[in-house]
């Protein structure tokens, strides 16, 4: 119980430590870029005293380690700020968009599962037959196509040629869940094919070096099926390696999810981003990065924990 909890500890110390760091980077990098915030917001026929006025207001003027200070006491409090260029709490604004960027990557995470995982399965198989080999260079297709441009030939497939999806069609998921979901559907698929390439390929991988280890020939030797021992032995075997490549592939996702959203013309985290960026909104901008980062960060501490929860030796390994 001892090692449970030392590494349940040391994980939650890494966790804070780097959404500290995150925050402070992103802080201190806005910080330095050229431009100024308050000259931004009142346009470039504002007065050198007014902008200056404005700056004193917004706090700007004040060392940056004291700005950090204070917005980092008020984030702890769940205070992230009121928008510059919006006018409301940033909290507010980012979860009315976190519907759309957390299902778009919570939707191609199961896609991503239910392909790669029978793909690998079916070509660890017979390595190195005609199948294999042609999905296997259709998965380097895919990940070379960066996000946009297949987004774009999607569109072009499913709205120009075929009439079944409109782009930029969004429902909240508060109006109809089942409209919400299918309008997702097509860039969450986006989002996914690379992935299920990258995935695929670590599987199939995995998959085809358990299928020569000694548990595997032990299992045949009793009389065991092909289908019973990659369901039983191989599938199980190789979805604990995988599931750090999972977690790094989910934070893929939720990257390539802010640019997609672009693309679709979609309500999320993608486009408040971009218009906090090109507004100096800084409260905005690092709301938004913070969220990010936590995400990332939780999502990597799980994927660590649950490793160490279903394999012991991993847990022991880290212990010691």
């Amino acid at each position: 119980m001892g090692n449970e909890v030392r590494t349940v500890f040391s994980k939650i110390c890494e966790f804070v430590l780097t959404a500290l760091l995150v925050s402070f980077f992103t802080f201190a990098a806005f910080s330095i870029i050229p431009g100024d915030t308050a000259r931004v917001m009142l346009g470039p026929d504002a007065s050198e005293a007014q902008v200056q006025q404005l700056r004193t207001e917004l706090g700007l003027d004040r060392p940056l380690a004291e700005r950090y200070g204070t917005w980092l006491r008020d984030a702890f409090r769940g205070d992230l700020g009121n928008s510059l260029s919006f006018g409301t709490p940033v909290s507010e604004l980012i979860s009315s968009r976190l519907a759309v960027t957390l299902g778009m990557s919570f939707i191609a995470l199961i896609i991503v599962i239910l392909v790669s995982f029978p793909m690998a399965a079916f070509c660890s198989r017979n390595p190195g037959n005609i199948t294999d080999k042609t999905l296997s260079t259709a998965g380097h297709i895919l990940f070379a196509i960066p996000p946009f441009a297949l987004s774009m030939m999607l569109i072009l497939i499913f709205s120009k040629v075929f009439h079944i999806f409109t782009a930029g069609r969004y429902t909240a998921p508060g109006d109809n869940f089942g409209a919400y979901v299918v309008s997702l559907l097509l860039p969450s698929l986006c989002i996914a094919l690379p992935k299920i390439a990258m995935t695929f390929k670590f599987l199939r991988a995995s998959m085809i070096e358990y299928s020569h280890s000694d548990f595997v020939r032990t299992a045949k030797s009793h009389g065991l099926t092909d289908l019973r021992i990659m369901l039983r032995h191989i599938i199980p075997n190789s979805a604990v390696s995988s599931i750090t490549v999972i977690s790094l592939v989910l934070s893929d996702i939720l990257g390539g999810s802010l640019i997609v959203e672009q693309v679709f013309n979609l309500p999320g985290l993608g486009r408040l981003l971009l218009a906090a960026i090109s507004r100096r909104d800084f409260p905005l901008l690092s709301g938004i990065v913070l969220y990010l980062a936590i995400i990332t960060v939780i999502l990597y501490f799980l994927a660590d924990i649950f490793a160490a929860v279903i394999d012991p030796r991993i847990r022991d390994r880290r212990a010691a």
